[in-house]
């Protein structure tokens, strides 16, 4: 089966939603396009989707949660193409 990914860029940072984990990225504000793992995935979800203006539906796991937030940032990006 293949494995399927979820990408986003937002404030500063790619997100990427694999399979197992969500792994977040801060973007090198240098123009150099550099990667640096960040390791409060949770914290930066939290603080993307409050920008993003989406509430957290604890109905939801985190992991769907973080899904919801990549989803409205590519439905946001494709409005301005």
């Amino acid at each position: 089966m293949a494995t399927v990914k979820r990408t986003a860029i937002a404030g500063g940072y790619f997100i990427e939603l694999g399979n197992k984990e969500i792994e977040i990225y801060s973007i090198a504000t240098d123009g150099s396009g550099t990667l640096k793992r960040v390791d409060d995935v949770q914290g930066t979800i939290r603080m993307l989707t409050e920008q993003a203006g989406i509430e957290r539906d604890y109905n939801q796991s985190f992991r769907q949660h973080a899904a919801r937030l990549i989803q409205h940032i590519n439905n946001e990006e494709n409005k301005t193409k």
